[in-house]
């Protein structure tokens, strides 16, 4: 979906002109994710997907017709066997798929830059049906919102809703009706897509276990920074996937590091005292996730003396200790695949395994 993003932007500096397909709703098992986009060019070129099969075909028609028109189009699609794709398992899903013209500046640039800052976001369109250009505002975090839905009290209302969703920390669109005191917005829903810095994933420890967590979070899409105390375990040739390598004393080194709030530790050092000094100055930050290797007992002695030298509890409490998802895991390989599960999961703000939504909003 970034490339998505990066992509208009691009085709938008060129002067070309495109349409942009977004899954905007959802009911039942569908073969994509809830965030799926696509972006169709001029001069044909695809980058993303809807999903597949006849269904994508369908869009691709659409796409066309809407790069001609510059109008956009709202459709609702149920997918039968052969829209589902390859294999048909999930036709009867129902979806909504909002394509748009793209070419002029609009928003999707403001976009782009706030994930670049490390800025959280949410875009939200107004769904008036087919025909007319979608109205749009930018919630970006810490700045004043760009654009607008038509009107003050409306767009003030979507901000609220927009600061909401990315205060979840959740990476899921939402399509929400207008509240009961804008009834006078007729048939209104608001489309909100929160896009949220990328999670960059700092593994303290470049053992076999934290090398087998570092590969396999950096194909899920996490920026990894390898952090040790000895160069040997912290450099390009051990670590290839990894974004960045940083080598100091673990009590020293996170005054070099640029934690926020979408940032995941985890403490996976090659002992128990250096896990200490690394999860003790974790608490201090406001990283997201914070995780650390070891048993339930290593957890409780090591809790009660970081309370002991003026830890916060309710902060201890939040750290995910055994690190990782209980699947029975034994070997490096199979640790890292529950520990990136967990990082899913937790990035996800669900755990949800298929998108299963069941009621579609209504004015």
């Amino acid at each position: 979906m970034d490339d998505v993003l990066e992509a208009v932007v691009a085709l938008q500096n060129r002067g070309q002109r495109g349409a942009l397909s977004s899954l905007i709703w959802s009911s039942g098992s569908i073969p994509m994710s809830d965030r799926a986009k696509m972006l169709v060019g001029e001069d044909g070129g695809i980058l993303g997907t809807i999903g597949g099969g006849c269904l994508e075909a369908e869009i691709l028609a659409l796409a066309s017709q809407v790069i001609k028109s510059q109008l956009p189009q709202l459709n609702r699609f149920t997918l039968t066997e052969e829209q589902a794709g390859e294999g048909g398992l999930n036709c009867g899903g129902s979806l909504r798929i909002l394509t748009e013209p793209v070419g002029r500046p609009d928003l999707y640039p403001e976009i782009v830059r706030a994930r670049q800052e490390r800025r959280a976001s949410a875009l939200v369109s107004a769904l008036g049906g087919s025909g007319r250009e979608v109205p749009k505002l930018l919630v970006v975090a810490g700045r004043p919102w760009l654009g607008t839905l038509g009107s003050v009290p409306l767009d003030q209302w979507a901000v609220a809703q927009a600061e909401a969703l990315i205060a979840r920390g959740k990476n899921e669109t939402e399509v929400v009706a207008v509240g009961p005191a804008l009834a006078d917005q007729g048939g209104t829903e608001l489309f909100i897509e929160p896009y949220l810095p990328p999670p960059v994933l700092f593994i303290f420890g470049g053992g076999h276990v934290g090398g087998q967590v570092c590969r396999l979070a950096a194909q899920v899409g996490f920026r990894v920074v390898m952090v040790d105390d000895r160069p040997q375990f912290a450099n390009a040739k051990r670590h290839p996937e990894a974004a960045q390598w940083v080598v100091g004393p673990m009590d020293q080194v996170f005054a070099q590091l640029s934690i926020d709030d979408q940032s995941f530790v985890i403490a996976a050092t090659r002992g128990h005292q250096h896990d200490e000094v690394v999860v003790e100055q974790a608490i201090r930050s406001p990283a997201r996730y914070i995780g650390m290797l070891g048993s339930e007992r290593k957890k409780l002695l090591m809790w009660q003396r970081l309370e002991a030298r003026g830890g916060s509890r309710q902060r201890l409490d939040q750290i995910y200790a055994p690190v990782g998802l209980n699947i029975g895991a034994d070997t490096p390989e199979e640790i890292a695949v529950s520990v990136v599960a967990e990082l899913i999961r937790v990035r996800r703000g669900t755990v949800k395994q298929w998108k299963t939504k069941t009621s579609e909003p209504k004015a």
